[in-house]
């Protein structure tokens, strides 16, 4: 099935063809942001991520695909590192969300119709009725292209705006240039959600939010690579040989190269501006030269990488267009000095938060 699907998936994910999918995906993302206006305090992780998993989903499987199945999902996903761990006594309620959302994808699946359905939806569908893939085949593989989608990139966006909370200073820089380029680039909020397209995203304007991005991608990336070694061969490091025999395995440590101090100058410390260039040269090029690996590398790159860092753009462009966004406790008070959450011990793929952070979102009057 993965040969199958992954060719359309490199098709829609190709940096060429995203300018379809970022502007209608703003525009969900917006429609979604509203409905948290006006709340006391909200969840900082669901106020972020609902939008990008309701936009995500849409522009990709289509406007036909069920879109309240948040809740279930989250479970699923937020399961996974006790699953890994097999603790025991707990899986019940994830197995159950499984079990509903593997549902609500068969219905999605069954009442495919090329003549309504989105080009998109269209092409999925049509696939699995052309290699006569069963329902309860290609719902599983469909959950799995949708883990692959959301999983990193949810907690890269809760951390990032968690960061910038801790760092007011770097939050109003962030904002400013997010004002400014909204301003100068697209003349205003409204063009900037119609026209929030790869090329003008991948802009100088936007130089220190493509920094802070990337920033939160190397401080949360704990995936591990392993490769089969196809030949002998001998790895420099420094002045030392590493020889590496044939058949032998190889497992990579990003996050230990990305916490390197001879390579990173305060390693374990978010700098807002590590990766901002003296002159621009591309969303991802700005790691060029360095050991970053939260993307992936070489023949096995990430995918959705020019994706992800779409959506994560326009949805902080648009969060922190709407909003003033303040830390509050759980019982409503604001926080004079406050702490992001400790990152879990049990993560998977990238850091998980120990608790979620409830804020305040006062409208701008801007907007």
């Amino acid at each position: 099935i993965a040969h199958k699907i992954f060719p359309v998936l490199d098709r829609r994910l190709s940096k060429r063809t995203l300018g379809e999918l970022t502007p209608p995906f703003a525009q969900l993302v917006l429609d979604r942001l509203k409905l948290f206006s006006g709340k006391p305090q909200v969840s900082l992780t669901r106020s972020l991520t609902e939008p990008l998993y309701v936009g995500a989903n849409c522009v990709l499987f289509g406007t036909r695909f069920p879109q309240d199945t948040y809740e279930d999902f989250f479970m699923l996903l937020n399961s996974l590192p006790k699953r890994l761990c097999r603790r025991p006594f707990w899986s019940l309620p994830s197995s159950r969300a499984r079990d509903r959302l593997l549902q609500r994808i068969s219905d999605y699946l069954k009442g495919a119709n090329p003549a309504t359905d989105d080009n998109l939806a269209t092409s999925f569908t049509a696939l699995f009725k052309e290699y006569d893939i069963p329902v309860n085949v290609a719902a599983p593989s469909v959950l799995l292209i949708m883990s692959s989608l959301h999983q990193n990139t949810v907690n890269v966006i809760f951390w990032l705006f968690a960061w910038l909370l801790a760092d007011p200073i770097a939050l109003a820089a962030v904002r400013s240039e997010i004002d400014r380029a909204i301003r100068e680039d697209f003349g205003n909020f409204q063009t900037f959600i119609a026209e929030a397209n790869p090329e003008k995203l991948d802009s100088p304007s936007f130089a220190l939010l493509n920094s802070a991005i990337l920033e939160t991608m190397r401080l949360t990336s704990v995936q591990t690579g392993v490769r089969l070694a196809a030949i002998d061969i001998d790895i420099k490091e420094g002045e030392k040989t590493v020889p590496i025999l044939k058949g032998e395995y190889v497992v990579l440590d990003p996050r230990g190269a990305h916490l390197d101090k001879n390579s990173y100058p305060n390693c374990d410390k978010f700098i807002v501006d590590r990766f901002v260039e003296s002159e621009y040269r591309g969303d991802l090029v700005a790691t060029a030269g360095y050991p970053y690996f939260a993307l992936g590398a070489g023949k096995h790159v990430c995918k959705g990488r020019f994706l992800a860092i779409y959506e994560i753009k326009v949805l902080a462009a648009i969060y922190l267009s709407l909003f003033d966004v303040t830390p509050v406790s759980r019982g409503g008070a604001l926080h004079s000095r406050w702490e992001p959450p400790k990152p879990s011990a049990q993560s998977v793929g990238t850091i998980h938060p120990v608790e979620d952070v409830f804020v305040r979102l006062c409208p701008r009057s801007l907007f």
